[in-house]
């Protein structure tokens, strides 16, 4: 991306639809910074894919504003919120694990920052999963389909931040993460745990990261972020754990 424009969210957190509608069920969520590719365009509506992780879907036209980066090493906040600068003055907020260029995204209509002392290099080889870092930071947090912040977040979400802030790249859903990742026989702290809806199914339809052997923390409506057992989920049956073994730095 280094010399180049692209679009990034013009909001802080900008729903992403599986259809071109705000009635359409929210699927994930764009955080601002994150650097979005126009796939097509539909009554005022936007088909994108984040370059990220790949993940596609709707957003509306106003939701993307094209800017710049002259530098190419990234950041990413490491704070469950951070201010958003604009010319210097608080604009807005942005959640954990938004990505920008240190010195901030440039636009049209002025160089939008976060303030350093909110931000960690992006990535580190040498970052490690820290899951106090975690806990502290979704402990309690209601469960939201969709979500990946602290105002709200999903199984999914919750891995897929919680590796982006080790430098690691998962894909967005439970499934996916899953197809990404290597088969284990025991986990280590970390690792990822997925489950299935029932016995008599194969579909991943869960994700939780290992606190030890027996507990993982994981996202569920009933509970919000919260640690539990693995292997006594009244609503999901254990599948297998798995692993990242090499983290995967481009975007």
């Amino acid at each position: 991306m280094e010399g180049e424009w692209v679009w990034i969210p013009r909001q802080s957190i900008v729903p992403l639809r599986a259809e071109p509608s705000h009635r359409s069920e929210m699927v994930s969520q764009l955080l601002w910074g994150e650097p979005q590719q126009i796939l097509t365009e539909e009554r005022g509506w936007l088909f994108v894919r984040g370059w990220i992780d790949g993940y596609i879907g709707w957003i509306p036209a106003g939701a993307l504003m094209s800017a710049w980066r002259d530098e190419e090493e990234l950041a990413i906040v490491c704070k469950p919120w951070a201010p958003l600068l604009h010319k210097g003055k608080r604009t807005g907020r942005v959640p954990i694990g938004t990505l920008t260029p240190p010195s901030g995204w440039i636009t049209a209509i002025g160089t939008f920052r976060i303030p350093m002392q909110a931000l960690k290099k992006w990535p580190n080889p040498a970052e490690t999963l820290n899951m106090q870092l975690i806990w502290n930071t979704f402990k309690g947090t209601p469960y939201l389909w969709g979500g990946k912040t602290p105002a709200g977040v999903d199984c999914s979400g919750l891995t897929q931040i919680s590796y982006r802030l080790a430098g690691r790249l998962l894909p967005r859903d439970a499934y996916q993460q899953a197809e990404a990742t290597l088969l284990i026989h025991k986990p280590q702290k970390g690792d990822l745990v997925f489950f299935t809806p029932s016995q008599d199914s194969s579909r991943i339809s869960h994700v939780g990261i290992a606190v030890d052997e027996v507990h993982i923390l994981h996202a569920t409506p009933e509970g919000g972020v919260h640690i539990a057992r693995a292997r006594s989920l009244f609503a999901h049956t254990f599948h297998s754990y798995r692993t990242q073994m090499e983290k995967n730095f481009v975007i």
